[in-house]
């Protein structure tokens, strides 16, 4: 194995640990939105209202995982639950100004915590930074879905290579 990708799968798994710790431990983040909230409004912030199918694929969830995820955000009266006026069987969710609030709420400390943490770096090593998580994100993003396709079918009589 390639010592440097050990490195990054080591420092990968201390990221997502420290990143949960300090979450549950940051007083400033006390009372934000959980990620997966925090992520699902954002998706509705940014590119408006979206029926379930669409937010689970944005989040990359099963559509039932995300179906219990907006009940609890609708019961906190940060989503509102409509139909859709081209089809109206399909519900369409809404981020409300109380979930608005509290996701710029939320992003605003998370930044607080992310500003003070890297304040030392400079700005070229942030940028940096940035575009290595971005696209790191991506390119595990895509591996999720190239691993979730079929395999390729063998023509018959093809000698399979294991």
């Amino acid at each position: 194995m390639d010592p440097a990708i050990a490195d990054v799968e080591r420092q990968v798994a201390l990221l997502l640990r420290l990143a949960d710790r300090n979450r549950r431990r940051s007083r400033r983040l006390e009372g934000t939105l959980e990620r997966s909230a925090y992520l699902a409004l954002g998706r509705l912030i940014d590119q408006g209202p979206a029926g379930i199918n669409e937010i689970a694929d944005h989040l990359r969830l099963d559509a039932s995982t995300v179906t219990r995820q907006v009940l609890q955000m609708e019961a906190a009266g940060y989503v509102s639950r409509g139909r859709d006026e081209a089809d109206g069987r399909r519900s369409v969710i809404a981020a409300t100004t109380t979930g608005i609030a509290a996701w710029e709420a939320t992003r605003r400390a998370r930044a607080d915590v992310y500003a003070e943490v890297l304040s030392a770096w400079e700005p070229d090593d942030l940028q940096v930074l940035a575009r290595s998580l971005t696209r790191l994100n991506a390119s595990l993003d895509a591996s999720l879905d190239a691993s979730a396709r079929p395999a390729p079918l063998q023509a018959a009589g093809a000698e399979s290579s294991r």
